[in-house]
């Protein structure tokens, strides 16, 4: 069985063809517990631009917007 790492680089590719070089990261929130205590888990998938920029990926989870009308799709 092949596994992918979170951390390496993927192609996203818009309708146009233009790609970009994205890595898929953790989306993390603060849980608080019942004893009062707080700790991060692990909710879903984010896009990291290559300039360090964060974005949420669509419903999908293949698909994000960079900008207004930018669709990507991860290949």
């Amino acid at each position: 069985m092949i596994l992918k790492k979170l951390s390496e680089w993927h192609i996203a590719k818009a309708i146009n063809g233009h790609e970009i070089f994205v890595k898929v990261i953790p989306l993390k929130r603060i849980q608080n517990s019942m004893e009062g205590r707080q700790k991060w888990v692990e909710v879903g998938k984010m896009i990291q631009l290559q300039c360090g920029q964060e974005i949420e990926l669509n419903l999908d989870c293949k698909s994000f917007y960079v900008s207004h009308n930018q669709l990507y799709r991860l290949s």
